[in-house]
Parts: structure tokens; sequence; C-alpha cells
């Protein structure tokens, strides 16, 4: 259920306040993503004008002008270039946050009926049994002692 809508799973496993948390990761980790994506086509457009690269009909932002007088060719390529690498690890890390949220439903909903009661003991008995003896004419039981161990799940 999770794979389909993130947190539904949890709701669905009785452990409905993980979704909130699911859903700030998603949505705090999807703006850093979003805001270097963001950063990263205002520095690629300044390089480009920077450069002399930019399409015709392309009408470049303020900023883009802005960033392509103050700074040179190589720093906005650098700038560029980090933007993008972050913004490539962002998205990473938010399918890693997704799949987490996935692998948190499945081991949950696994474990809902599991017996954790205190049931769960290990006792150990004094036992008395006899046992048939068939060379013996006289008395067919011979008695037996020894200890019981009794585990109960």
């Amino acid at each position: 259920m999770s794979a389909c809508l993130p947190g539904l799973g949890q709701i669905y496993n009785g452990k409905w306040w993980k979704t909130p948390i699911i859903y700030a990761g998603l949505g705090g980790i999807g703006y850093l993503a979003y805001d270097n994506y963001k950063d990263y086509r205002l520095y690629l457009t300044a390089y480009k004008i920077k450069t002399g690269d930019l399409e015709e009909g392309v009408v470049p932002s303020e900023q883009a002008l802005i960033l392509s007088e103050h700074y040179l060719d190589s720093q906005l390529q650098s700038y560029k270039e980090s933007f993008r690498r972050n913004f490539e690890l962002y998205c990473i890390i938010l399918a890693a946050w997704y799949g987490l949220n996935i692998v948190d439903a499945i081991v949950d909903g696994h474990l809902y009926t599991y017996d954790i009661s205190d049931d769960l003991s290990l006792n150990i008995d004094p036992a008395f049994n006899t046992i048939d003896s068939p060379g013996l004419c006289f008395h067919n039981k011979i008695p037996q002692t020894g200890l019981t161990l009794t585990l109960n799940f």
C-alpha cells in the first residue's frame, strides 16, 4: 500500500503517526532537489550567456544576466556543476526515503501478528516416568527420573 501512496501502509498497520514524518521527509528533500535544480538552470543560463552559447529566441532572466556580468565563466561552470551534483544527490536521497517508507510498511506488516506477550518462557521441571521393560518378568515397569524442558511461544 505504501508503494502506491506513501504512508498508506503505515496507516493500515496502525502506525498512523509515521505518516507525517514520511511526508515531511518527502517534502523537505523534494524542496531541496527543486531548489538546486532551479539554481542549476539559472547558472546554466548565465554560463551560456557568458560563453555566447545561448540559443536564439531564448530570453534570459535578469538574474542570469547579472550573474553573467559578475562571475567568470569558470566560476559559473563550477557553480553550475555543483548545483547539478546536489540536485542528483537529492534525487537519490528522495528515492531512498521513498524506498525506506515501503520497507518500513512491509516489515511492520509482517511483524503485526508477532506475539510479544509475557507467556514467552522456559520452564525446567523434574520428571518421573516409567518405561516398559520386556526383559524383566517380575516387574514390567522401570522407574525413570529426569528433567523436562518446556518452551512456551
